[in-house]
């Protein structure tokens, strides 16, 4: 139901400390906790309910803390967990997990976690699975003076004390693997969206601090984005929290409220920056509609890449989306189906070798494409707002 994690992140030495605080409510009788939790952290303490456990065993990352009461349907108990160690380190972000442990132009430290193919398990202990999202998450995260960390959800505070800032952030149902750490020499761009729907929000942007000028350029793309997708799919989904958006040191990442952007501010032909707009879909199409295995991993790539010639569409008419859906087409692989029908690893279905690969994003476009042609306008575009929403005529 919740997590509270608190981190102290020291890019020096390239090493994470870890108290986290997880509350589970069973829907069935157990008898143990089950958790996911990476081998590269050594253990300090184990805890249910404020009492030590030291019979917990974790065996290739999978961690199990048998209880000394068992639960009932219903019942529940607080985990906590207290670690430490180097986190595994990503060596191609984003399409390997990891950290990313790298220096900012200006020589400070820049760090960014990027887990989606290999999972949360690889900072915190988590339910490493679509369908393990917790209902609330709180990090406080402790980096270094003067460093900034932005951060899922609505900013609660920061304290600073003996060279250290400690961040506070809140965020609800966010993806495992859309919880994140954005450690770096960051400044605040923001303003506010006023919506269609009669709500506003705020549009935040950290960036780093010699790049204001790019920033100011990329920032004023988030308007007309935010326009499309509220026009021709619904509200953003998370106006009570923000549309946040973070410079990275690896490409991007679809992270809940605070999007990770490594473009380096370069448009596309079609002259807007189409990364930004991508990861910015899946706050729709990942975030607010999320697969429940990983084989269904391309309702979430097929529809985010899909928005980028529709947004050429909305933007310019109908020459500019062709071209871009031939520009698609000529990637397509088909050596796997983009859906096996069987329960995937995330690392096999985004594998090209192993799995449909890049195909879950371009033949998935074109897929949506097709049912467009078949079905029409009015149908599609139900159909897709009855995913998202659960309804045809969100407000």
């Amino acid at each position: 139901e919740l997590a509270d994690l608190k981190f102290k992140v020291d890019p020096a030495n390239k090493h994470l400390d870890g108290n986290a605080t997880l509350t589970f409510r069973a829907t069935k009788p157990v008898d143990a906790l089950v958790v996911d939790l990476d081998r590269n952290f050594k253990v300090a303490s184990v805890e249910v309910d404020g009492a030590a456990v030291t019979d917990w065993k974790n065996p290739e990352g999978r961690m199990t803390v048998p209880l000394a009461r068992p639960l009932a349907a219903g019942d529940a108990a607080k985990l906590r967990i207290v670690y430490d160690g180097k986190p595994h380190v990503a060596k191609r972000a984003p399409w390997d997990g990891g950290f990313v442990w790298a220096t900012a132009p200006t020589g400070e430290p820049w760090v960014a976690s990027a887990i989606q193919g290999n999972g949360c398990d690889l900072f915190w202990p988590c339910i490493d699975h679509p369908q393990g999202e917790p209902l609330q998450v709180d990090q406080h995260v402790t980096v270094p003076a003067p460093l900034v960390s932005a951060g899922n959800g609505i900013a609660m505070g920061m304290d600073e004390k003996d060279g250290w800032r400690t961040y506070h952030w809140r965020t609800k149902n966010p993806d495992t693997y859309a919880i994140s750490l954005n450690i770096g020499p960051y400044e605040l761009l923001e303003g506010t969206y006023k919506s269609r729907y009669g709500n506003t929000f705020p549009m935040q942007f950290w960036h780093l601090k010699d790049r204001g000028a790019k920033a100011k350029e990329l920032f004023a793309e988030f308007t007309p984005m935010l326009d499309f997708f509220e026009e021709v799919i619904g509200p953003y989904p998370f106006a009570d929290e923000k549309m946040g958006v973070v410079e990275t040191p690896h490409l991007g990442m679809e992270h809940q409220t605070i999007n990770a952007y490594g473009n380096e501010y370069k448009k596309s032909e079609y002259g807007y920056d189409w990364l930004l707009q991508h990861e910015f879909a899946h706050e729709y199409f990942g975030n607010q509609l999320t697969n429940k295995d990983w084989d269904d991993m391309w309702l979430h790539e097929g529809l985010g890449t899909y928005m980028q010639p529709l947004y050429m569409q909305w933007l310019r008419g109908d020459m500019e989306y062709h071209a871009n859906l031939l520009k698609q087409r000529a990637t397509l692989a088909n050596k796997h189906p983009v859906v096996s029908g069987k329960s995937m690893r995330e690392e096999d279905v985004y594998s090209d070798e192993r799995g449909p690969g890049h195909d879950i994003y371009y033949k998935g476009s074109l897929v949506m494409d097709t049912l467009r042609q078949l079905i029409g306008d009015q149908a599609f575009f139900d159909a897709t707002r009855l995913a998202v929403y659960g309804r045809t005529d969100p407000a």
